[in-house]
């Protein structure tokens, strides 16, 4: 197999590592977390789209993909069965550690694909500290976020409680991807309950006197389940358009990103 072919690092030998630093070709990293997300869905549904994305991306591009960063994350549901989370200050050191190997490497150009929101925080933080020290470019995708956008065509229709954990469109994605996994016959009934008589508007969010105020209780003590949303509009169809456009979308992205500048900005 040529080296153009290779699209997963760690089956490249030490030269041809050496070429595609020399061809400034970007690193892709899928990141996503191990959780409990309900009945119905996979513990792993976060890094199995990141994954699935990036195998699509880098057989379309230039890009490398590394392997995925599997665990995240995932205190808020850490009293669910299935869940394994990591202390924010480790993953954001093993997360800063794979970065700074890649630069020392020789790679410039990093793009993160992460599902998880919790994750994002400590991404950006470390986006703007490698930038800093380093002169190293890095990005974040969150596909979620991204097919909101693309394919809200899609999700017009849903019912308001279809977003939220374990929910849209994230269940569609799974549903075209891994369709013989997901057990959408499990779905819990949506809702979650008030926390200290508060109306609840996410995880940490609870309306009071007309606004959001944060608070911070344990998922088990608003929703056992893991999931609270309304699927009823769920399908494995819009799930694979979505999932088109966000390929599409990525590639884009990937071929603008490898041509922009990583020194910093006077």
């Amino acid at each position: 197999m040529s080296t153009q072919h290779k699209t997963y690092l760690p089956y490249l030998t030490n030269a041809e590592v050496a070429e595609a630093v020399r061809q400034q070709r970007v690193l892709i990293l899928p990141l996503g977390t191990v959780e409990s997300n309900g009945p119905h869905q996979l513990l792993g549904c976060d890094f199995i789209i990141s994954e699935q994305l990036a195998s699509q991306v880098v057989e379309r591009t230039s890009a490398l993909r590394m392997p995925t960063f599997h665990y995240g994350i995932s205190e808020f549901h850490s009293g669910l069965p299935g869940t394994f989370t990591l202390p924010e200050a480790l993953y954001a050191q093993m997360l800063d550690t794979l970065m700074r190997e890649a630069h020392r490497n020789g790679f410039e150009r990093v793009l993160l694909l992460n599902c998880h929101r919790h994750n994002h925080q400590t991404i950006e933080v470390l986006g703007r500290t490698l930038r800093r020290e380093i002169g190293m470019a890095l990005s974040v995708i969150d596909p979620l976020e991204v097919v909101r956008e693309i394919a809200k065509d899609q999700f017009a229709d849903d019912p308001p409680g279809a977003i939220g954990h374990g929910g849209e469109p994230l269940v569609s994605l799974i549903a075209h991807l891994n369709p013989d996994e997901i057990r959408l016959d499990l779905a819990p009934p949506p809702g979650a309950a008030d926390f200290q008589g508060l109306p609840h508007r996410g995880s940490a969010r609870f309306r009071f006197q007309g606004a959001n105020v944060g608070l911070f209780p344990l998922a088990e003590e608003i929703n056992p389940s893991g999931g609270w949303v309304d699927l009823s509009h769920t399908n494995a169809q819009r799930g694979r358009v979505a999932f088109e456009r966000l390929c599409d979308y990525t590639v884009s992205f990937v071929q603008a990103f490898s041509c922009m500048p990583t020194q910093i900005s006077a």
